[in-house]
C-alpha cells in the first residue's frame, strides 16, 4: 500500500481525482479526510475519535483504551 496526497473540494459527496492520478479512477482505496475547518457535526467527530486508535502513530500513551 502507498499514499497519494492531493487537495480537493467535496461536491455533493464526490471527490474528484486529479487528472495526474488517472490510473486511480477505477481503483479501490482507503480514504482518510483531513479537514481544515472545525467540524460541528458531533456524529462525525465521534466517529473520528473512535477510529483514531486504529493508527498507531496517532495514539497517545495515556489514551483510554475504551475504543479498542
Amino acid at each position: 500500500m502507498y499514499a497519494v496526497e492531493f487537495e480537493a473540494d467535496i461536491r455533493d459527496g464526490v471527490v474528484r481525482i486529479p487528472d495526474r492520478y488517472a490510473r486511480l479512477h477505477n481503483a479501490h482505496a482507503r480514504v482518510v479526510l483531513l479537514l481544515e475547518e472545525p467540524d460541528t457535526d458531533t456524529e462525525v467527530k465521534a466517529f473520528s475519535e473512535h477510529t483514531a486508535h486504529a493508527i498507531e502513530e496517532w495514539r497517545a500513551p495515556d489514551e483510554d483504551d475504551v475504543w479498542t
